[in-house]
């Protein structure tokens, strides 16, 4: 285990978690100090983009340093790529579940609140978040993970620009479609939304051209009809993949374009939305 202190304040680690299937998930946690005795952190866990081909050190880097500089343990999942895995899933749902349950059971030594513990996907890695969302309380997932389903249980979900449908416009082949996964029920997590899934917040733009509206649309319409306590943005405009919408995060190929103040807003209602959604879940405990 790699682990680096920044300025003896910023500790981070490099975690490799066992999987049943002799497999590891690689996880990058970006730990807090305590500054007195006792004191506990939220956690966050993302799962970047990049089309399943990828993970976009933009949103993983950017991500993981602005939830930490608000006061939260972050975990970002390195998951497996279509490069590892022919069909993908469902391998990288068994290691977003390894890594809850990882630091669930492993609290202790993290300072991490075992009830607080948030997963945040970014376009393709909103397909997984999704996925666990609605899927860790299932039978299947518990006996084929061999992890209880309390332990593998997110207490929030936060979706930003995210793909639920693969049949939506991205992939833009069915053949794409099964090389991410040959489960029918993993194609649409829209499907798998139930009274199990977590508090969600999601958020879009309208004029994303690579992953269409109606996956937010129809995700949050999912929600609804389960009675599910979610929030919801879809900003007027933007582009995909902006992350937080500032000059931190843009690219150098969009320039301006990935620089909008109003789209920038939706990190600042995410960390009061979680202000209010992981002691509610902590309660619930």
């Amino acid at each position: 285990m790699e682990k680096r202190r920044i300025d003896n304040f910023m500790t981070i680690k490099e975690l490799k978690i066992p999987l049943n299937n002799n497999t590891v998930a690689t996880v990058t946690a970006y730990l807090r100090p305590q500054l007195y005795a006792g004191q506990t952190f939220p956690g966050l866990i993302i799962c970047a983009g990049g089309s399943f081909t990828q993970l976009s050190e933009r949103e993983t880097v950017a991500g993981a340093l602005a939830y930490y500089a608000r006061g939260f343990n972050v975990f970002a999942l390195h998951y497996s790529l279509l490069a590892d895995y022919t069909p993908l899933y469902p391998q990288p749902l068994y290691e977003l579940a390894a890594t809850i349950a990882y630091l669930r059971k492993n609290a202790a030594k993290f300072k991490q609140q075992p009830h607080a513990i948030a997963m945040l996907g970014l376009s393709a890695g909103g397909h997984l978040v999704s996925a666990l969302a609605g899927t860790w309380a299932t039978v299947k997932l518990a006996e084929e993970t061999q992890l209880d389903n309390e332990a593998i249980r997110p207490n929030a979900q936060l979706l930003a620009y995210p793909v639920t449908d693969l049949t939506s416009g991205w992939p833009k082949d069915f053949a794409e479609v099964k090389k991410i996964t040959q489960t029918p029920e993993l194609i649409n997590t829209q499907k798998l939304v139930n009274q199990a899934t977590p508090p969600t917040f999601i958020w879009n733009s309208q004029t994303d051209a690579a992953v269409a509206p109606s996956n937010t649309l129809n995700y949050v319409a999912a929600l609804a009809k389960n009675k599910i306590s979610f929030e919801a943005h879809t900003f007027s405009s933007g582009l995909h993949g902006t992350v937080l919408a500032n000059e931190l995060t843009a690219r150098p190929q969009k320039g301006a374009a990935d620089i909008d103040p109003h789209v920038a807003t939706w990190f600042e209602l995410s960390l009061q939305w979680l202000a209010q959604v992981l002691p509610a879940a902590k309660e619930q405990d």
